[in-house]
Parts: C-alpha cells; structure tokens; sequence
C-alpha cells in the first residue's frame, strides 16, 4: 500500500490531493498496489473545528469517487484513514498524535488488527488490510514514477 501522511487544511488543498494520488495509481497501474492518504487536521484550539466536516466530506467523497472511477468495481484501490484530534498538553493545542509519525504508526497497529487506534473514519474495503505485506510512504508533494511501486516491492 502506497501511504501519503498528511493535514488536511481546506477543501481546495483536498482536491489537489486527491489530483495527486491519481496521477500515482495511474502510473502504478496494479490491483495489487493499494493508496491510502492517513490524515489529520491541522493543529486547533478545540477538538472540532467549524471547517472540518466540508474538508472531511470533501476527502471521504473524493475518495469514493476515485473508487468509483478506477476501482474497476472494487472499493480497495484507495482508501482515507483520518485521524481524531487528542490534546496535547506540552503543545497546548489539539492535534494529531505525534503527527507524521504517529500517522504510520498507529497504521501499522491498524495492519496488524488494532481496534484501538485514533483513525475515526475508514474508507475503502477494510477487508485488504490484514493482506497487507509492504507500505511505500510518500509526502504529498513526492512524485511516484510510472511502475515505480512495483520495482520497490519487488
């Protein structure tokens, strides 16, 4: 599974986001390789704030619709992981915990069949999961060559 940790910032950044990811699965056409955006929202001062729900519909619709264009049938192409804000009390905000990292790890465990994770919102089959033998990590803004993921698994 190609993995992309990132904050989701607004409704404009979502789409771009979701842009890039299929430009990724397009080049690295394999029903075998899997994309998956791990997300949180930006540091706040309360655990919900008044954007997030448009900026979380925007990306659970977006990647559906991704599913639905190049799934072929299938809801286990890509996938949205999004994590709930915790408080920080050394930050003295709410936030993803341990940001980027916190993000994959808390994926792994997730992998590996934790129910106790942060991730409040799931989407794309979940049933793959356990399936899962290697993740490629990537930045949003790292480009993923053409049949790149598949020379990194192999």
């Amino acid at each position: 599974m190609v993995i992309v940790p990132t904050l989701l910032t607004r409704v404009g950044q979502v789409h771009a986001l979701l842009d890039h990811l299929a430009v990724r699965a397009l080049g690295n056409d394999d029903a075998r390789i899997h994309f998956a955006i791990l997300s949180d929202f930006t540091d706040a001062p309360a655990a919900e704030m008044p954007d997030d729900p448009q900026i979380l519909a925007a990306a659970r619709e977006g990647i559906e619709e991704l599913n639905a264009r190049y799934g072929q049938g299938r809801s286990d192409r890509f996938y949205l992981f999004h994590r709930a804000r915790r408080w920080n009390p050394i930050e003295n905000c709410w936030m993803g915990w341990e940001r980027k990292r916190g993000k994959i790890e808390e994926f792994n465990r997730l992998l590996l069949g934790a129910t106790d994770t942060s991730y409040c919102l799931q989407i794309g089959d979940l049933s793959i999961l356990p399936k899962i033998r290697y993740c490629i990590a990537l930045d949003a803004d790292t480009r993923l060559p053409r049949d790149y993921a598949r020379q990194l698994i192999g």
